[in-house]
């Protein structure tokens, strides 16, 4: 009798995916603005899919949630204080911020299916949502971005690709308003895609940053199930950014060379960056 293997692929291209083994599917969702959908793999532990694009698993999630977060806090003249979320809905961004000390974090996530969703399949991520000190509101964050008045230290988009509600998150529009939400001295970092797969994405959002602010620094993480597991963010500020004197504290991921060399940028990114 002939074994049935399942199987979850995420497609890169007509030619190429990757494709993960699982034990089961543990849910398919339809939701206002996206398919959410997550499955227990044999060698990444549970994974989250949305719109069919891998968005975390369990056992690499740390890499990307360490990079988005200390990355920055550490590019910082003075340790931020109050920071807003963008996206996140699974709760680990929100989670690294509160383990590095922030006082204050508004978490702003479109889907409230999203956040469900992981409280039930990522309780250990989503477990920050329950802290005093995270204010999570389930609201349009371009939206949010145009008529908030307050203003933060640090802003993340941890945001899908650039698609659908996504889109606008990679626009100069936004990046205006979000010059307009930071304190000065302030740091805002996107997720920007796959530098091999995504040129596109990722010369959006540094143009776009770029265009609004004084200094734009490009930065690449390995992160094993995104697309060709090399991954980058882009980060902005008014200020000039270097590593600040702040003692670092490692990651699981991150380390004080990790902080050195993420900015060492091969030959074909420096050219998507200068085209």
């Amino acid at each position: 009798m002939k074994l049935i293997e399942n199987w979850f692929s995420e497609r890169y291209s007509e030619n190429l995916q990757l494709s993960f083994r699982v034990s089961d599917q543990l849910l398919s969702v339809k939701t206002d603005y996206q398919r959410i959908d997550v499955f227990d793999t044999y060698d990444f532990g549970k994974l989250l899919a949305i719109d069919g694009t891998v968005q975390l698993t369990e056992k690499d999630e740390f890499v990307y949630h360490e990079m988005i977060t200390m990355f920055p806090f550490y590019h910082m003249d003075k340790p931020p204080r109050k920071a807003l979320i963008i996206g996140g809905g699974d709760g680990g961004v929100a989670g690294q911020l509160i383990k590095m000390g922030l006082e204050s974090v508004i978490n702003i996530e479109i889907d409230n299916q999203v956040v469900e969703v992981c409280k039930k399949y990522f309780p250990d991520l989503a477990d920050s949502f329950t802290s005093p000190k995270v204010d999570l509101r389930i609201e349009d964050g371009i939206k949010f971005m145009k008529s908030s008045a307050e203003k933060f230290d640090l802003i993340i988009v941890d945001s899908t690709d650039p698609e659908g509600p996504a889109e606008g998150l990679f626009g100069q529009d936004f990046y205006r308003d979000v010059k307009n939400r930071i304190n000065p001295g302030g740091i805002v970092v996107a997720q920007s895609g796959s530098p091999f797969y995504q040129p596109k994405a990722l010369k959006m959002a540094y143009n776009s940053a770029r265009s609004v602010f004084k200094h734009s620094i490009v930065y690449t993480a390995f992160i094993p199930t995104y697309p060709s597991g090399f991954w980058s963010f882009t980060m902005s500020s008014d200020s000039e950014m270097k590593p600040s004197g702040e003692e670092i504290k490692s990651g699981k991921y991150f380390n004080s060379s990790v902080l050195k060399g993420a900015t060492q940028l091969p030959e074909f990114v420096k050219v998507i960056l200068s085209e």
